[in-house]
């Protein structure tokens, strides 16, 4: 009943995003590499052009649906197997709604502004590019702008369609066979917990090579475990007991360099941090990851 509960208090959002292409490939000089060279046609690419100078209307834009990308990743888990979907607390929609929907008012103020300047930003990209902007083909306004994409929705957990009379239309093979492969949404949310810990594997192999192989250990690198810690913490919603412990082991794996200044104790350290990724490891395979 408790992992029921928990369950219904999470939700599925779709963030949507699209952005303008930023640069064009120089054919000609392409052509000329080759001929110039040689080489065969494949062998090399067309050198890109920047269309647009750093900075200004066009980069914040931009920078905008980059950060709310990594803001909404942050407060939730991604969704296996559906790109663009994470999951999220209930109690966590409304201020996302709210961040979303402020962000999309500085959006299209930006747009306004792209609109009113793009030919001053188009001149100074061709300014830029001095004479290889004879072989660049800038878009269209309005074809430009809408390439800009930054659309949020969201969606309850998916239905076990087991429990649903959705299988009675079609053959008992057939349903039997949907039965036996479908994922549960507590499946689902177990697998989006597992690349919690996939994440924390990933760190330990980090930690592990810095303590063996590199010259200069630094203090940000064992100070990963501990963050990487508490966001599993923090997105255990499902209060795995396995996770509980690897976030108690990580705390303890995150130590002062000072505490392993000489070869002898950093191998130790790396002993014990194998040693715990190797049952973070075994975790991740219980968890269908």
């Amino acid at each position: 009943m408790q992992n029921l509960n928990i369950i219904n208090s999470i939700i599925e959002a779709r963030y949507r995003t699209g952005k303008p292409t930023m640069s064009s490939k120089l054919e000609q000089q392409h052509e000329r590499i080759i001929v110039m060279t040689g080489a065969m046609d494949d062998a090399v690419g067309a050198p890109p052009a920047k269309l647009f100078a750093k900075g200004g209307p066009i980069t914040e834009a931009r920078k905008i649906i980059n950060n709310f990308g990594l803001y909404i990743r942050k407060k939730g888990m991604p969704v296996p197997d559906k790109v663009g979907w994470t999951f999220q607390k209930v109690d966590e929609v409304d201020g996302i709604q709210s961040e979303f929907d402020e962000k999309r008012d500085d959006l299209d103020q930006l747009l306004l502004t792209i609109r009113e300047q793009y030919d001053t930003l188009k001149a100074e990209g061709e300014k830029r590019l001095g004479s290889l902007c004879d072989e660049v083909e800038y878009p269209d306004v309005e074809d430009f702008l809408s390439d800009f994409e930054f659309a949020l929705r969201w969606s309850g957990t998916s239905t076990n369609i087991s429990e649903t009379n959705v299988l009675g239309a079609i053959s008992k093979e057939t349903a039997a066979r949907i039965r036996s492969t479908q994922q549960t949404t507590a499946d689902t949310l177990k697998e989006a917990h597992g690349h919690l810990v996939r994440d924390a594997v990933n760190e330990m192999a980090d930690v592990v090579d810095a303590l063996l192989k590199g010259k200069r250990l630094r203090q940000e690198r064992l100070d990963k475990l501990e963050k990487v810690s508490e966001e599993i913490r923090q997105k255990n919603w499902l209060q795995l007991p396995e996770l509980t412990s690897l976030v108690n082991t990580l705390r303890d794996l995150t130590v002062d360099t000072s505490e392993i200044p000489t070869v002898e104790l950093r191998r130790e350290h790396a002993d014990k941090v194998t040693i715990a990724k190797a049952e973070a490891e075994k975790t991740l395979a219980a968890l269908g990851v």
